[in-house]
């Protein structure tokens, strides 16, 4: 009886521990405040940042907001950037990477959240998606995902053809821009659920929407269709570095340093809401944007002693 009790006691005790963590998740599971007002998130733009950047879990849970962002995105949004556009043409030329792939133009301007009112501010939010595409089902994802060799790795007209994103980047480190950073996207496209439902046109350009690609699974605990497992890593150093220049040449044309978000974070709450991007590393993409402003800084040093 004793030894019952204890066992009994202790499933108890189990029991309330998982209900307790399965609140604690749910709790984080609600949007960053907006400001009609002002068409921006609440808080500074590094607090904005920590909030729309909370990790994605599987089923479009949302881990706490960070703590601490990560060097030196710390450090970098929602200041000026200071780079010189002959300095990031010279990065790209040498690398043989076109403007047109980054963004387009890199002395254009970005778009304003309403394209019609001139009052309207400029995009200010660079979201960060996966495009949860191909669903391998109950099939293991293949062994080549991160080669040339997988036929999704191609980024030709299908995907530009689409324009639900501004810049899709594949598993290899190759992007393509389906629009152009100084555009919204066309409708009927709106990149989020609460661009769509919320802001609408008045709004949307607010956004610049970068696509990860990335594959998924079935979870046999789902539904027969669901795709709630990707892979994980999530997503590789090439494409995070690629990324990262990506975030760099859009800080540059908006002339200070976007906040970054992650699409889950932006529509949690809403029904039937993304789950993406998926197991995104912010630490390794945090090291590929310093090691690529480490270059732009060498390139700045050079040429001033030419």
């Amino acid at each position: 009886m004793h030894i019952a009790g204890s066992w009994l006691n202790l499933l108890v005790a189990f029991v309330l521990i998982f209900v307790a963590a399965g609140f604690s998740i749910r709790a984080q599971d609600v949007p960053c405040r907006f400001d009609d007002a002002s068409l921006s998130y609440e808080g500074s733009p590094a607090q904005q940042a920590r909030c729309l950047m909370r990790p994605v879990l599987k089923g479009g849970h949302l881990g706490p907001p960070l703590k601490k962002l990560p060097s030196p995105l710390d450090n970098l949004i929602g200041k000026p950037t200071d780079i010189e556009p002959a300095v990031l043409k010279q990065y790209l030329e040498a690398r043989g990477i076109a403007q047109s792939d980054v963004g387009g133009s890199i002395v254009d301007p970005v778009s304003r959240a309403n394209p019609t009112d001139p009052q309207a501010p400029p995009a200010n939010y660079f979201v960060i998606h996966d495009v949860s595409t191909p669903n391998y089902l109950n099939d293991p994802f293949p062994a080549d995902i991160n080669e040339s060799t997988w036929s999704w790795n191609g980024l030709n007209q299908k995907w530009i053809r689409k324009k639900v994103t501004h810049v899709y980047i594949s598993r290899t480190g190759q992007s393509v821009t389906a629009v152009d950073f100084k555009e919204q996207l066309p409708d009927p496209n709106h990149g989020t659920k609460f661009a769509r439902d919320y802001l609408r046109n008045k709004g949307k350009g607010l956004y610049l929407h970068i696509e990860l690609v990335q594959p998924r699974r079935r979870d046999p605990g789902g539904s027969a269709m669901n795709d709630a497992i990707a892979p994980n890593p999530g997503f590789t150093l090439p494409q995070l570095k690629r990324l990262a220049l990506v975030y760099i040449a859009a800080s540059h044309r908006r002339g200070v340093w976007m906040i970054p978000a992650f699409h889950a974070a932006i529509d949690v709450g809403i029904p039937d809401a993304h789950d993406d991007p998926q197991n995104f590393d912010t630490d390794g993409w945090a090291d590929q944007l310093r090691l690529i402003l480490k270059e732009l800084k060498a390139i700045k040093q050079e040429r001033a002693r030419h």
